[in-house]
């Protein structure tokens, strides 16, 4: 990665009043952390050599005024509106400090149950997750970190069929990850087939749900956009350290940590790629950096400043830390190990093997040093002591990885060539180092010519740049192409086995996305969540290529059509379509005639009393001089949904946010929607949906990976989910 955007990343994120290096980074968190002068110097070491980085909010708030150093919180949403409205509030002051904030809504009454207070029903707990949607869209963290919410509902739950269909159109709910707790009795009777089978009645609607209609509900929103992600109850609960505190129902927004309510986790990651020296894992050297590791994340439990004292009770009784790794692709290219291969899967086991197994070790010297974590008694760990009932997860580390130049997580490299675009508009491209280092040595190897081995290291180059895979190109070595697989080159099968492998040796859960091809079908899908729950896997999030508009770090674009230069005529006879639609003060004609089948002039009127007929006017007779000077539609359709307008906020039947976005709306309907004539039940498509997918900082496409269906910028490192 280039150094400008590593800087920009730094100064957008990380860098505090008189910092200008990560040095200076690293130096305030091992200043804030450290106990003596040795302990400072090797957190310091830890970090500045990029071995071991903790999560953002430390590095962000350590040795700061806000030193609110956790990344991920659950809370409990209970079911009156005095314990409803509670949660909100304390979820934003977690926003506010730069956290993510888990809820499973499955306290409140199903929609329709009568509230015996007011004599009225209930409106379901949809409807409040949308309340805190809202809230989280208008709450900044200081212009650093936006919040990130995971909502949940038990498959037991009678509304369970609304949560699920919440995010059928994509946008909606945008401020959260959903995912549906299933128990083994529901999967058990989906894998008898059992789907005829009633699964409960709806208490106060009457509506028979079956385990079908749920199971295939799930399923079909998978497909379509990779929502709802699942969540194993049963498994989690196998493995909850302290079942005398109850069980577990709850995770942070992307899944990796199942947390009791108002407990918090801090997370780190180990750079695995560093560890490899001379075609060998240096063991003794990882050892020691998980050691490290260890102290520094249960220091951030001691130095924490944390939003309310619910969670400063919750987290100091159990004292759980995330240590975890990045870089794991990384480390098997370097070694010559492919991802989706047994030996890869071995090793990587025996990776996460020996880094649990250390930590627990070093967590046990701890509390013969510092004394056990409150509720060690009744908890797993029976007779040893431990500081920690918890001590390893896979997080997402989109950001962390950036600044580390490390594939992320566990997840396989997306591309080995690609662009980025820094925060001013100027693009970079991106070559992965292993794999350009590597290709210059297998084409040196061929006894061809300097100027051929150049020429056909572009040629390659240019290959992955515009497909992202060197499988196709016949004349490379097969034990080249055959490492060098990228995570649309691996098999879904060999995404959920690597997952199983880490599952086995990680206290917590894991942040990955299992990645399909967009030919992928429903039944591949299910077949996909039945294998994750046999091999143990406590949760999981399937992203099927296509499903939404834009994909991460997108590979070399088609070159853009360029604007019309020449006049042109208009004919006298144009094809259009014409829409009445709803906006905040007014009703809409709106109509959009197409030339050569894109659009080319708009007009727009108002029906009815309210809005202005001259501004109207004026608006469609800028977009049309605008459209045939060249400027693309798509322009108008992103520029307008932007615009909000107070009075078509509160009017729950306008079509849009402002008078303009509706406008904007029906442009885009005219030019992909041919069959349909009104906006009833529109789905929003293109370029409209596109500018959902964009991150809002860079406006670079988002990277649906690591577990987080609302997107990780791999350009400026902005996540919506971390």
């Amino acid at each position: 990665m280039t150094d400008s955007i590593i800087d920009s990343i730094l100064s957008a994120r990380y860098l505090r009043n008189g910092e200008t290096t990560f040095e200076d980074v690293c130096r305030r968190v091992a200043a804030a952390l450290g106990e003596d002068e040795a302990q400072t110097a090797a957190y310091f070491e830890e970090m500045r050599s990029l071995r071991f980085l903790p999560n953002s909010p430390t590095l962000m708030n350590a040795g700061t005024e806000i030193n609110q150093l956790s990344a991920c919180f659950t809370l409990r949403v209970g079911d009156s509106l005095p314990e409803i409205f509670d949660a909100l509030k304390w979820g934003a002051l977690i926003h506010k400090s730069g956290g993510g904030t888990g809820y499973n809504f499955s306290n409140i009454r199903p929609k329709a149950a009568p509230v015996l207070s007011t004599e009225g029903v209930a409106s379901g707990p949809v409807s409040f997750m949308n309340i805190f949607n809202e809230a989280t869209e208008v709450i900044k963290q200081g212009g650093r970190r936006r919040g990130a919410n995971m909502g949940i509902l038990n498959v037991w739950h009678p509304d369970i069929l609304e949560f699920i269909r919440s995010k059928t159109v994509e946008g909606k709910v945008s401020n959260f990850n959903i995912s549906v707790m299933m128990n083994d009795a529901f999967m058990e009777s989906v894998e008898r087939g059992e789907m005829e089978r009633l699964w409960m009645t709806h208490p106060y609607s009457g509506e028979e749900i079956t385990v079908g209609a749920i199971w295939n509900a799930v399923i079909d929103g998978i497909w379509k956009n990779g929502e709802p992600g699942v969540l194993f109850y049963d498994e989690i609960n196998r493995h909850n350290p302290t079942p005398n505190l109850g069980p577990i129902d709850t995770t942070n927004p992307c899944g990796e940590q199942p947390l009791l309510h108002f407990e918090s986790c801090v997370l780190g990651s180990i750079n695995l790629a560093l560890f490899v020296q001379n075609g060998k894992l240096n063991e003794e050297q990882l050892k020691n950096t998980t050691r490290i590791g260890v102290r520094l994340l249960d220091a951030v439990i001691d130095k924490n400043c944390f939003p309310i004292p619910q969670i400063k009770e919750a987290t100091e009784k159990t004292r759980k830390t995330g240590l975890g790794l990045m870089g794991v692709h990384d480390a098997l290219l370097l070694l010559g190990i492919p991802y989706d291969a047994e030996e890869g899967r071995a090793f990587c086991e025996h990776v996460m093997a020996l880094v649990t197994a250390t930590a627990v070790d070093e967590s046990h010297r701890l509390a013969e040093e510092r004394g056990v974590f409150p509720a060690w008694e009744g908890s797993i760990w029976g007779k040893q002591t431990m500081r920690n009932a918890a001590l390893t997860t896979i997080a997402p580390t989109g950001t962390i990885s950036l600044l580390a130049n490390c594939s992320s997580g566990i997840e396989p490299v997306f591309s080995f060539a690609y662009t980025r675009k820094n925060t001013v508009g100027k693009e970079f491209e991106i070559l992965h180092p292993i794999f350009a280092a590597e290709l210059k040595k297998t084409l040196a190897a061929s006894r061809t010519s300097p100027d051929e081995c150049e020429r056909r290291f572009r040629e390659v180059v240019a290959h992955v740049h515009k497909t992202g895979t060197v499988q196709d190109i016949g004349w490379l070595p097969e034990s080249f192409r055959k490492v060098f697989r990228t995570a649309m080159d691996i098999g879904w099968k060999d995404h959920i086995m690597m997952q199983a492998v880490f599952q086995k040796h990680v206290h917590a859960s894991i942040s990955k996305t299992i990645n399909m091809p967009e030919e992928a079908t429903r039944d591949d899908m299910a077949a996909a969540v039945l294998m994750a729950w046999r091999n143990g896997i406590k949760g999981m999030t399937i992203y099927r290529t296509g499903s939404r508009d834009d994909v991460v770090l997108a590979l070399s674009e088609k070159e853009p059509e360029k604007p019309e230069t020449q006049e042109r005529c208009r004919p006298k006879e144009l094809i259009g379509k014409t829409y009445l639609c709803q906006s905040g003060c007014c009703r809409l004609y709106v109509t959009v005639n197409l030339f050569e089948g894109k659009p080319w002039e708009v007009f727009i009127r108002t029906v009815g009393s309210g809005g202005c007929e001259a501004n109207s006017n004026a608006i469609g007779r800028a977009i049309s001089t605008g459209l045939q000077s060249g400027v693309p539609y798509t322009k108008y359709v992103k520029q307008f949904r932007k615009v909000n307008c107070l009075s078509a906020v509160k009017n729950t039947e306008s079509e849009g946010y402002s008078c303009a976005d509706v406008v904007g709306r029906c442009i885009d309907l005219a030019a992909h929607m041919e069959t349909i004539t009104t906006l009833d039940n529109w789905t929003i498509t293109d370029a409209t949906e596109k500018t959902k997918n964009r991150c809002p900082e860079c406006e670079a496409e988002l990277d649906f990976g690591e577990g987080c269906n609302q997107g990780i910028c791999k350009n400026c490192g902005w996540s919506g989910c971390s």
